[in-house]
């Protein structure tokens, strides 16, 4: 371990030792990263793929860090943060580096005078994460937005561009969830706005007012569970069991949102998993459906 890293010290001098995981998401839990890297370049992505195999560390990719559950103990690897976020408009299409925060994706749009993502006002992460994980809300799913996306495939270091049928979509998934390629960057298909650009703001307006009032405040990721159908949310499910507002250690299952998991000032990540486990009992037992995390959890040796 010395060895490692004295090499990614000298061979990546803006990377981190021991860096707090819980800085990088937004449920505010984590141990420590052996070794992290704020990605500003793709052009540095493939020394750092090399270095954690050569040294036979593992290696995690993540964005926005508003989905995803580090352990206590952190992470015995190497962590890449993508943070590159250049965005460019060409005539009805948005292209955005992954690092785009989706808010700046949708601002940047409607001021080039295009609509069509204006249904994922309030939606965290960024676009690698979006498009990953087939992001949505309010009937808006990437998949219908989405033209085509660069990837980076750690195995070959080979980047292409790859057209929406490639990534596989289904409910919040898609084929890179278990190919382990890399988003570096997404062009969008949008629509020209017309004049009654009010109505857009109104959608904008309305999508946001609903995160306000239906959804919680807090450290959380959001949804923690995959909805096992339009008319089955889990949040409905969890709250049907009576598990609303249900307690363990400083993690909360949220009175307001079902489905929504919360940290409520120090909480471990062992708190968050036995609320989930407790859910997934109980859900099970009552209804017979076995509820899916659609948070990511990371295990220090992951």
């Amino acid at each position: 371990m010395i060895n490692a890293q004295t090499e990614f010290e000298k061979e990546f001098p803006e990377g981190k030792l021991s860096e707090e995981l819980s800085k990088y998401s937004t449920f505010k839990i984590g141990g420590p990263a052996d070794f992290f890297f704020h990605l500003k370049k793709a052009a540095d992505l493939p020394a750092l793929i090399r270095f954690s195999k050569i040294h036979s560390l593992p290696y995690l990719i993540i964005g926005g860090g508003s989905n995803i559950l580090f352990d206590d103990e952190g992470f015995r690897g190497l962590v890449i943060r993508i943070e590159n976020k250049s965005i460019e408009i060409n005539d009805l299409e948005v292209t955005a580096d992954a690092g785009v925060f989706i808010p700046k994706l949708i601002q940047a749009s409607i001021e080039g005078g295009l609509t069509g993502l204006e249904n994922w006002a309030g939606l965290p992460g960024t676009v690698g994460g979006a498009v990953r994980g087939n992001a949505g809300c309010h009937g808006l799913e990437t998949k219908d937005v989405l033209k085509s996306a660069l990837i980076f495939d750690p195995k070959t270091e080979k980047t292409e561009e790859y057209p929406r049928e490639w990534f596989e979509f289904d409910y919040r998934s898609s084929k890179l969830k278990s190919s382990g390629e890399i988003v570096l960057q997404a062009t969008f298909k949008l629509e020209k706005m017309g004049e009654k650009t009010e109505e857009k703001e109104k959608i904008m307006k309305d999508s946001q007012n609903f995160r306000l009032t239906k959804q919680p405040f807090g450290f959380t990721t959001g949804s923690f569970f995959k909805n096992p159908s339009p008319d089955k949310p889990a949040g409905m499910l969890i709250d049907q069991v009576g598990l609303k507002g249900k307690t363990i250690g400083n993690a909360q299952i949220s009175e307001k949102h079902g489905n929504f998991f919360l940290n409520l000032g120090g909480a471990s990540s062992k708190d968050v998993l036995e609320l989930a486990e407790l859910a997934k009992k109980e859900v099970k037992a009552k209804f017979g459906i076995e509820l899916k995390e659609e948070v990511q959890i990371i295990s220090k040796q992951s």
